[in-house]
């Protein structure tokens, strides 16, 4: 099929490994959790261009996006490709599968299992090596601390031998990120984009919301990320910010101190998946039956939020206020 115009590429150059080994090609919530296999159940190759594969690239070819969550996706994945069903390997490969954390924020899994990662340890050369082979960028990790796991220092180390020219994104709470770290793996020089997630400004809201964090190491390795990003040995340094009914307060000046160390901010929705049921109800902020909802919809009128200075998803850009959502339910209950 001869189309090239702007799609979502994610389907067609973008794989995800999840914590049970399933394979995603983006969000799974963003994407109604639809998985084109399991690892740990077909090989790779038979995944990457199965009929699943297949069915998920065809949707977006027609320009049909079924299966995609629209309202929480910030859409800026899309370039002009010329799409097809079959493709070749993913250009970039998305690790997410170790969980392993040195902090615990209070809106993530609410119990963290003990994962059992023999299996990659034995066969990681084997894994990747297949996996890699059409990879340009690698990003880790999205579910745990790459940069604290034992297993994924193991794993970035051994896919900068095995393919020099591949380079990482990495995604990190922004406590071990910095240059000790970074030499030691050997990826300084192969830096793609780093992502740190920072969900607050102020010490205090840090600390609520972060559990064995360190508020002022990840600041000073803001700066040395900066740095790295003037030097022009950083593509793309991004701060991740997942708004709750602790920090919205926060938000216009969030994206005002990353305009200083040359960062782009990115606002996540709070999602429910494994938090704490009491604990998401007192921290989703978006859910109009929060104390705080109208509050929250007086902020997100700052201009600053349509201004191009961050991306963020049509729910909370598009938000009305209480008083606006009653009368118009019961206009349409008469």
């Amino acid at each position: 099929m001869n189309k090239n115009y702007a799609i979502c590429t994610f389907p067609f150059n973008a794989a995800q490994i999840s914590m049970q080994g399933d394979v995603y090609v983006c969000c799974p919530p963003w994407s109604s959790n639809y998985t084109f296999g399991n690892i740990y159940e077909q090989p790779f190759d038979e995944i990457w261009n199965g009929e699943r594969a297949q069915e998920f690239r065809r949707q977006f070819i027609n320009n049909n996006y079924k299966y995609c969550k629209l309202d929480l996706c910030v859409k800026d994945c899309a370039q002009k490709i010329v799409p097809s069903e079959i493709v070749k390997k993913p250009k970039t490969f998305i690790f997410c599968y170790d969980a392993t954390c040195n902090v615990k924020c209070i809106f993530c899994r609410s119990c963290h299992q003990k994962q059992d990662l023999s299996y990659f340890n034995e066969h990681m050369d084997e894994i990747i090596s297949n996996m890699l082979e059409n990879a340009e960028n690698v990003v880790l990790s999205g579910v745990g601390e790459a940069l604290f796991s034992p297993h994924s220092r193991k794993l970035i180390k051994h896919i900068a031998e095995m393919f020099p020219n591949i380079k990482f994104s990495l995604i990190s709470n922004g406590i071990l990120c910095d240059e000790k770290n970074l030499r030691e793996l050997g990826i300084i020089d192969k830096l793609l984009s780093i992502t740190v997630s920072l969900h607050a400004i102020k010490k205090e809201t840090y600390d609520k919301l972060v559990k064995n964090g360190d508020f002022n190491k990840v600041m000073e390795n803001l700066k040395f990320l900066s740095n790295l990003k003037r030097q022009g040995k950083l593509d793309r340094f991004i701060l991740n910010f997942v708004v709750t009914a602790y920090n919205y307060r926060e938000m216009a000046d969030y994206i005002k101190m990353a305009e200083k160390i040359d960062a782009t901010v990115g606002f996540l929705e709070l999602l429910e998946l494994e938090t704490n049921e009491n604990v998401y109800k007192e921290l989703n902020i978006v859910d109009e039956n929060h104390p705080k909802y109208n509050d929250f919809v007086k902020v997100m009128k700052n201009p600053i939020f349509r201004s191009g200075k961050c991306t963020i998803n049509d729910t909370m850009l598009n938000l009305k206020p209480i008083g606006f959502i009653k009368s118009l339910k019961n206009k349409f209950l008469k």
